[in-house]
């Protein structure tokens, strides 16, 4: 193996270019359709090798991405976003591929693994994860990897191996490693209807699947238990009612769907290209979904005429003011090129800030998702509009998201030693 050092990672960094130009040729010369299968057959398992070996360089160096933060530098607000925009991938892709990446970082054994670039990356994060729930089993799953076992050989002895761990694990140790973990996330599945998936304690989750295993058995009795619809089916229906129930915010205010629908569109009664009918924060819907959404307590809806908002409707007295609302239908998504974000948004000026005396009215509002509007308020970044179209404008130098971090956990402390106390 060479050793490089600093000095000569320009030139590395022009010998895996010229490598990348050379496979690049190779794929827009190629012509699959006269190439014989046997000829194919030996250049995909060429292709495949340089695979593993991108893929092993891919996750050694990552690490240290993460560690200097100077993706930021960039403009990207996390390391997921920024693996995700340079691989074409989703951030959930990302996360996990980083997450196996640290992983991997840290363990010897897979690490040599890693620098002989002989694992794929479904291989890393199966083989990651056993690194840190049953690492004495992971001499022997290497050998797996490596040797003439399939994908789905590795799979099932990883399970094994975890689960023979976790019977030996304290309850105390499982318990916190657990709830470390614990999440809930949701997302609009490309062929319709909302996806999920969550973790959380079994305690925890013992206290609340009686109540929903009692609805779902309820409805499910009282449906006759009728074909095609299983308990599955009807929890999944207790679930979304005990939700969408009487409950309040912490702040005492009621939750509520807001829906987004051009009067065109609803006067018409159907939906054409370019038609706009969304949940905010969800994402697009059929018109017959937004409308069922009509008369609900939990539910505002807010009715546009091109660019401009026709009508809010709310079945509570707070009115939320047209200009809020006007944001809104502008802005979908985070208005950072090439974000899309949609939950959790947050209004933010933009072209002159608050505090230098920027007004708060459409013309100079934005809205942000919280990583970038991080990054704007203690990085420095800047967002303008011009000619319709956002910037994300760089500052002078800009700073690692360690300093982002870093500054904006002295703000806060500055915020919170100034808060006046309650008496």
């Amino acid at each position: 193996m060479v050793s490089l050092s600093i000095s000569d990672t320009g030139e590395l960094r022009e010998s895996i270019e010229r490598a990348v130009g050379v496979i690049r040729h190779v794929i827009e010369s190629v012509v699959p359709g006269v190439l014989p299968g046997d000829e194919a057959l030996a250049l995909v398992e060429v292709l495949t090798e340089a695979e593993r070996v991108v893929t092993s360089g891919v996750a050694l160096l990552t690490p240290r991405v993460l560690e200097t933060g100077v993706y930021a530098k960039a403009g990207h607000a996390s390391g997921p976003d920024w693996l995700a925009a340079l691989a074409g991938s989703s951030r959930a892709a990302a996360r996990a591929r980083l997450a196996a990446a640290g992983r991997a970082a840290v363990e010897p054994r897979l690490n040599g693994r890693l620098r002989e670039g002989k694992l794929s990356t479904a291989e890393l994060q199966i083989l990651s994860d056993v690194a840190t729930t049953a690492p004495e089993s992971l001499s022997s799953l290497l050998e797996m990897a490596v040797g003439e076992s399939s994908y789905r050989e590795l799979s099932d002895a990883a399970v094994r191996a975890k689960c023979a761990a976790r019977s030996a694990e304290s309850a105390r140790r499982r318990r916190a490693r657990v709830h470390g973990a614990r999440h809930l996330n949701w997302h609009q599945d490309p062929h319709g209807g909302i996806r999920g998936e969550f973790l959380c304690d079994d305690v925890a989750w013992a206290r609340a699947a009686p109540v929903l295993e009692a609805a779902a058995k309820a409805r499910w009795r009282y449906s006759g238990a009728g074909e095609g619809e299983s308990l599955a089916t009807h929890r999944i229906d207790a679930l979304v009612d005990l939700l969408a129930g009487p409950h309040a915010t912490g702040d005492g205010a009621r939750p509520h769907a807001l829906v987004l629908i051009d009067a065109e569109a609803l006067h018409r009664g159907h939906l054409e290209p370019g038609d706009t009918c969304e949940i905010d924060g969800l994402g697009p819907v059929s018109l017959e979904m937004a409308t069922e959404l009509l008369g609900e307590a939990t539910t505002q809806f807010v009715i546009k005429s091109g660019t401009d908002v026709a009508a809010v409707t709310s079945s509570t007295r707070l009115l939320p003011q047209r200009a809020a609302m006007a944001l809104i239908v502008r802005d979908r998504a985070c208005v950072v090129p090439g974000c899309g974000k949609r939950l959790g948004l947050e209004n933010d000026h933009c072209d002159v800030d608050y505090a230098d005396g920027g007004a708060t009215e459409l013309s100079n509002m934005a809205r942000l998702c919280p990583e970038h509007h991080t990054m704007k308020t203690h990085g420095g970044w800047k967002i303008q509009r011009k000619a319709g179209q956002w910037n994300w404008l760089q500052p002078d130098k800009a700073p690692s998201a360690g300093r982002i971090a870093r500054t904006r956990r002295v703000s806060a402390a500055k915020a919170k030693a100034f808060r006046p106390r309650r008496t």
